[in-house]
């Protein structure tokens, strides 16, 4: 079989050296090769198969000198059979002998600066994760541990690698490490599946000396995370608490939607578990599930259409549906269908009503949480968490009606289409621009009136009543907001004094004044999301402040070092009541420390069950994209400026005439785009944030642009040309 590998592989084109197989029954020929040494291995039948690899239990004898190759291979050939029936014990297989004649491969020598092994899929269960070891001289020293080596980790579907080192082991060069990546993938696709290679690179060579398929990978169904669209409202490493809660809310919210719209049919407990599971975790940060979004989706008639739909006003990038067909009565689809028309077509009024819900919600809830036992009483921090499970009990079975809008601005801004595309970029009053002009009108009176006026104080008091909790982050309960933080109003401000803002009120670019249909739909869906978008960030303020309040009442009674260890508890921890929560927190911080390091994967695909890495030195690819990258245009126009690339968002920053280069926006990012020149996300879609924030502020932006953040460096000249959907890095800054 190892043979037959190499055969298949030198058919197809790839770099292996020349090789013979050598049977009892012909003459050793070496006519093939002119080398003086050469590699003698074992080839057979079941060696290297789909089933078993028998890996390691024969001789390979390397180095071989041309003279002595009849003896070598005797001497492999002897290994056989004791090598396979320990393998085949081992495994409880019933073959055992394999005939002595079998034959043998003689394999030119390579001279080897550096080799090691290559894994098409990690066999830990990470399938879209490419492993490469690299270890000094030959391949030898790599499997039996020889030498120290780095190992590099690379994500197929977004291109991102990182790489730990032990020692002073070889570091690859960018293009034989992308070499090594392009040739394991064309294994891949010639054995079709996950592949184990051993290669040699010399004098910057690589050569491919044998393959044979994965067999060790974990059992299991495949699990798909995907960050697609999530990323905007969880940015970066999001804490335990918040993770917890934000399960616990896709849950509540879409088994509230799919109750509704099936009449309460048998089918949602029977999703129950993938319901469970719509968004989950992974290196500390948050995904959907997709491939539990794509069982929920299947629900639908015709959903084939409505998951490219899906797909396309996500940002998805990977098509491929990992779902099966699910077999749903014909009734329950017809009943769904009828019923989700019903909602789509009142979806503006209901719109409405939860948004005055929600008014009304907000009053009597803050009454209920300033009327919580007083700090420092036994029951206060039980009470909060009442307060809490009440609050999502009351909103969340309303809340699904955002779903179902998401659902009603996806289709008409899809009907919409190309031929519209520069009325849908014309979106006034959005509710997500009150805070940066209110912000603004802030800063103009403190440079007239003073920070320190009385003018400044009361405008920044209600600044901060009605928009304190919009910020950069602002899902995440850990985050630090306006309300929580006041001085970052201070800080903001200060900031803007001698900043002359460039944010105008725009042309209109409609001169007939009335928009088509599915455009003046698809405007309605974009400015109730964008409504309901705040009413949830003030929704997430008042869970933040009784999560700080609970982390107050933690540490006072000594059982957290400090008051914002309580974000590195879950929910169902806090509830428990019970645990050594010092010890907890511990620990995770220090996971947290590690995935800080790890790359931001787009996508991560697993068998079995969810993984999380852990690194002990994990470093940034030595990858590089080309000068001209591509990608989705969001909001048109042209831009030429230098590049601030923002992986770690700061209101701070100066933003004056830079093309901002990032993963994924928030709504708090209207802060930073108002003085932008234009902006690149790695992440987005028409209907993100990036999208709808640029086209309002009429600033070119282009989303779903394969590894900006790591082709673009701050200081490279960048031209943006999102009308015709091109990136082009004019001048790369030294360095």
């Amino acid at each position: 079989m190892k043979a037959d590998n190499l055969q298949r592989m030198r058919a197809h084109g790839l770099p292996v050296p020349p090789f013979a197989v050598v049977t009892a029954q012909d003459p050793l020929r070496l006519d093939f090769s002119e080398a003086e040494r050469f590699a003698v291995r074992s080839t057979f039948e079941e060696e290297d198969s789909e089933g078993f690899s028998y890996a390691g239990q024969f001789e390979t004898i390397l180095n071989v000198p041309r003279s002595e190759l009849a003896e070598a291979v005797e001497q492999v050939r002897k290994s056989y059979r004791d090598g396979a029936k320990a393998y085949a014990s081992a495994h409880g297989l019933k073959t055992s002998e394999i005939e002595a004649e079998a034959p043998v491969l003689v394999q030119e020598m390579v001279d080897a600066d550096c080799a090691g092994v290559l894994f098409t899929s990690n066999p830990t269960g990470q399938l879209n994760e490419l492993v490469i070891v690299a270890g000094s001289g030959l391949g030898s020293n790599v499997v039996e541990d020889k030498v120290d080596t780095t190992s590099y980790f690379y994500n197929k579907d977004d291109g991102l690698s990182y790489y730990e080192r032990s020692g002073d082991s070889p570091l690859l060069e960018g293009e034989t490490l992308q070499r090594l990546i392009d040739l394991g993938m064309e294994c891949e696709r010639l054995f079709g599946g996950p592949t184990d290679v051993e290669y040699a690179v010399s004098k910057g060579e690589v050569w491919l000396l044998q393959a044979r398929p994965i067999t060790a990978l974990p059992e299991g169904d495949t699990i798909v995370l995907d960050s697609s669209n999530i990323v905007e409202s969880y940015p970066d490493l999001t804490l335990p608490l918040t993770q917890s809660f934000v399960k616990e809310i896709y849950y509540r919210i879409f088994r509230s939607l799919l109750l509704e719209v099936t009449h309460r049919h048998p089918i949602v407990d029977e999703l129950d578990p993938e319901l469970r599971d719509m968004v989950d975790m992974a290196n500390g940060r948050v995904y959907y599930r997709i491939s539990n979004w794509y069982g929920v989706l299947r629900l639908l008639p015709f959903s084939n259409v409505f998951i490219k739909i899906w797909q396309q006003m996500l940002g998805v990038e990977n098509p491929t549906v990992t779902a099966a067909e699910r077999r749903v009565p014909w009734k329950v689809k017809g009943t769904l269908a009828f019923e989700l028309l019903r909602c789509v077509t009142m979806t503006p009024k209901r719109m409405d009503a939860l948004c005055d819900f929600y008014e009304e919600y907000a009053v009597e809830l803050d009454r209920r949480i300033q009327t919580a036992p007083a700090k420092g009483a036994p029951e206060r921090i039980s009470s909060l968490l009442e307060i809490y499970n009440a609050m999502l009990e009351d909103i969340l079975s309303k809340w699904h009606v955002t779903l179902i809008n998401d659902m009603y601005a996806f289709l008409f801004t899809y009907l919409a289409g190309k031929r519209h595309k520069a009325s849908l970029a014309d979106v006034r009053n959005l509710e997500s621009m009150r805070p940066v002009q209110k912000i603004l009108e802030l800063t103009e009176v403190a440079r007239q009136k003073g920070m320190d006026s009385d003018a400044y104080q009361t405008a920044k008091a209600d600044f901060i009543e009605a928009y304190g909790d919009r910020c950069l982050g602002e899902l995440k309960l850990e985050t630090h907001t306006y309300r929580t933080h006041p001085a970052l109003v201070d800080d903001f401000v200060q900031g803007r004094l001698d900043q002359p803002t460039l944010l105008k009120e725009p042309e209109p670019r409609n001169a007939s004044g009335k928009d088509p249909f599915f455009v003046r739909c698809s405007k309605l869906g974009i400015r109730n999301r964008e409504r309901s978008r705040m009413d949830r960030t003030r929704m997430f303020g008042s869970i933040r402040y009784i999560f700080r309040s609970v982390g107050e009442e933690l540490f006072d009674q000594r059982r957290i070092d400090d008051p914002e260890d309580v974000f590195y508890l879950s929910v169902e921890e806090l509830e428990q009541g019970s645990g050594d929560y010092r010890k907890l927190v511990t620990q995770r911080k220090r996971e947290y420390a590690m995935y800080a390091a790890l790359p931001a994967f787009s996508r991560l695909v697993f068998r079995g069950e969810i993984r999380n890495k852990r690194v002990l030195s994990a470093m940034t690819d030595r990858l590089r994209s080309g000068d001209t990258l591509t990608g989705v245009s969001a909001a048109l126009g042209k831009a030429v400026g230098e590049a601030l690339v923002v992986t770690s968002p700061d209101l701070s920053l100066d933003t004056r005439g830079k093309i901002l280069v990032t993963r994924s926006t928030d709504p708090g990012w209207v802060f930073l785009i108002e003085n932008a020149s234009g902006i690149i996300a790695e992440k987005g879609s028409l209907l993100s944030h990036t999208a709808i924030i640029t086209r309002e502020l009429h600033k070119p932006s282009m989303v779903n642009v394969r590894n900006a953040c790591t082709g673009i460096r701050t200081g490279d000249l960048v031209e943006l040309d999102s009308t015709n959907g091109t990136i082009r890095i004019l001048h790369r800054k030294e360095g």
